[in-house]
């Protein structure tokens, strides 16, 4: 008879990620009509915290939680808080993208004042808003203005997550950022390690410090 096998599970696992319909960004929600396009879906596997995957299966991840023998620069569990440096950066890139998000609809809304100086009321709603109340935590922000007394800036709190959603998931440059970073970091680190070589030639010899000051 024919043998059969079984496939060997993989380390992560996979989560699938289903397309939201997502209106268009040049609209508000008074001005728009629901649109709906078809997508394939997608597979995509998300790493979490301390380089666990969404299941909560504890299989190690690829990013984060380095040990000693899969090759990646070990960083303490701990020491964000149990996240690891990637879902942390991405914490980070959440608020930036609510704050792009806001930019955007504010924007967009100077476009629709065709009065001139008057702007709309979606407009003065949400930057009297933003004033009041500073965004530090785009969810929590977000969260707290789905609750506000005026419909208007509820539905103007729903236009938020559609384009915030947008923006992080076709808009913005994911590799560009990486590549600026690693560009920046390489550039920042040799202007501090030329300064700290300048500096330590300027000082007065001392034989406890060395000529390097670090006792060498």
């Amino acid at each position: 008879g024919k043998s059969t096998g079984r496939a060997s599970r993989t380390s992560m696992s996979a989560t699938t990620v289903r397309p939201a319909i997502v209106p268009a960004l040049g609209t508000s929600p008074s001005r728009r009509r629901a649109r709906s396009t078809p997508r394939a879906s997608t597979r995509r596997t998300i790493v979490r915290a301390n380089g666990d995957v969404p299941n909560g299966s504890g299989a190690s991840g690829r990013m984060g939680g380095g040990t000693d023998d899969n090759g990646r620069m070990h960083v303490p569990t701990d020491a964000f808080g149990g996240m690891s440096p990637e879902y942390k950066a991405a914490a980070a890139l959440k608020n930036l993208f609510t704050m792009v998000a806001v930019r955007v609809v504010l924007a967009q809304e100077q476009g629709y004042d065709n009065e001139g100086g008057g702007m709309t009321e979606t407009y003065r709603g949400l930057q009297d808003y933003l004033a009041a109340n500073p965004l530090r935590d785009g969810n929590k922000w977000l969260e707290e203005l789905m609750r506000h007394p005026d419909n208007n800036m509820r539905l103007t709190a729903l236009r938020l997550l559609e384009v915030r959603k947008a923006y992080a998931g076709g808009q913005f440059d994911f590799p560009g950022m990486h590549e600026l970073a690693v560009a920046e970091l390489v550039k920042e680190n040799d202007k501090l390690m030329a300064d700290y070589v300048k500096d330590s030639m300027s000082l007065p010899e001392n034989p406890a410090m060395g000529q390097d000051g670090m006792g060498h």
